[in-house]
């Protein structure tokens, strides 16, 4: 499947129809703060030059620095005790999805694996 321009482009070690259908198979529920993260998240890495899902400062001018520096701030976040639950489960799901993307593991929490499985 080819959506526009993104098929030939890579983001991580994830092509943009990848991406793309994990956002596809996400759940919507929008009281959940997880998938919400997540969604933000794959949103993002297909343009990240807009803002991040969570702001961090400073930020790199490298696109592929600048999802490495999201993921790991996101997993600040997460383990930051000072944060909310809901915070921290929002946090969890943008460093999941990132973590994804940039291929720190093969399986997209939140999605199922033959939605992403084959590309």
């Amino acid at each position: 499947m080819s959506i526009g321009t993104l098929p030939q482009r890579t983001v991580g070690i994830r092509s943009g129809d990848e991406i793309h259908d994990a956002l596809q198979h996400l759940p919507t529920r929008r009281d959940k703060p997880r998938p919400q993260g997540a969604r933000a998240a794959l949103g993002w890495a297909l343009d990240p030059w807009k803002s991040p899902p969570i702001p961090m400062e400073p930020s790199p001018a490298d696109a592929l620095l600048r999802l490495m520096a999201q993921e790991r701030t996101a997993l600040a976040v997460r383990h930051d005790p000072r944060q909310s639950p809901q915070q921290r489960r929002y946090a969890r799901g943008v460093a999941q999805a990132l973590g994804w993307i940039l291929g720190y593991t093969p399986d997209l929490p939140l999605v199922r694996p033959e939605a992403t499985a084959g590309r």
